[in-house]
């Protein structure tokens, strides 16, 4: 059998939405054994994930490892991972993953043996118009033009949960017709509040107790289950992702806020909270959630008690 190697290039929802594709797809023809790990280029040495490729789990036929950031990769992890392919285990998948790449990068010289390469760059805006147009057209619903560009903001360039905000987006506009951007602030603070505690903030007081609380208090509230509450923390926790990712490239606080569409005076305790996260941090959170919701759909792991575990992990 020949070995699997995706590299996909591009839009940062299109690779998750493609990466989503390719597992279900190797899922279907490995089986229930297959086991998933998501890597980010520098959290992990090369000798360590070229380790992993050739070593499967206990009692797993096949793996997938996904590398983000392959971009990252220096010219002694270049080496290294050239040296792996060319004998490569073909029970290890790999998805390789980066905004962009250099035309001569040597992924698309890996991928020249039983791989594919995807390029992925689509209209954003489009996209995401489009898919809440249809989503509240079916639910018999309008949106207003403000909510609307409200809504695209929060979602950024990563749709991949958009179907879990709008059904909560719905179910909390009740019986209106129209849904305006008054809505769309409300379905904000109700998503990471619960009794006047904020999840973000438990999260990064690495307050475990007050975080379960408040994660218990969202699911038995908001009559959520586990896979629309990974959905709503997605949404919420990579907002503040792309926000610690522009100040550390050196925007300004104000410009981060003109971009995220957060207006006074609700931009002071979201940049307050903010500044007690590590940008490292938050992409662990992000993967974390990934995993878990590859999981939970894979029938690996059941609810709520899953959620729990990975809210310790995130916390450390």
């Amino acid at each position: 059998m020949k070995p699997s190697l995706f590299v996909l290039i591009g839009d940062p929802f299109l690779c998750e939405e493609k990466r989503k594709e390719i597992i279900a797809s190797l899922q279907k023809k490995f089986g229930p054994s297959l086991t998933l790990a998501i890597r980010r280029v520098g959290d992990v040495p090369a000798e360590t994930l070229t380790a992993e490729a050739r070593t499967l789990p206990f009692l797993c036929e096949a793996q997938i490892l996904c590398v983000r950031d392959t971009d990252r990769f220096t010219k002694i992890d270049l080496e290294l991972l050239s040296a792996y392919f060319q004998s490569p285990n073909t029970q290890t998948q790999f998805i390789f993953e980066a905004e962009s790449l250099e035309k001569n990068h040597p992924a698309f010289q890996w991928a020249k043996s039983g791989g594919q390469v995807f390029s992925l760059a689509p209209q954003r805006e489009r996209i995401a118009g489009d898919f809440i147009q249809n989503k509240l057209k079916q639910a018999q619903k309008k949106i207003t033009p403000d909510a609307l560009e409200l809504l695209e903001s929060r979602v950024g360039d990563s749709f991949v949960f958009l179907d879990s905000l709008l059904d909560q987006l719905i179910l909390y506009s009740g019986e209106r017709r129209e849904i305006d951007a008054r809505a769309v602030e409300a379905l904000d603070e109700k998503l990471i509040r619960f009794e006047g505690f904020d999840f973000l903030d438990a999260l990064a007081e690495r307050n475990l107790p007050q975080a379960l609380e408040v994660l218990d208090g969202l699911l038995e509230t908001n009559g959520q289950d586990a896979f629309s509450l990974i959905g709503l923390l997605h949404w919420q926790i990579r907002r503040f992702w792309e926000a610690k990712l522009r100040i550390t490239e050196g925007v300004s606080e104000r410009d981060v806020a003109s971009r995220l569409k957060l207006f006074p005076p609700r931009d002071v305790p979201f940049f307050k909270s903010l500044r007690r996260f590590k940008l490292e941090d938050l992409e662990k959170i992000l993967d974390g959630l990934f995993e878990l919701d590859w999981q939970l759909k894979t029938g690996r792991a059941q609810g709520r008690t899953e959620v729990e575990k990975w809210l310790v992990s995130a916390i450390g």
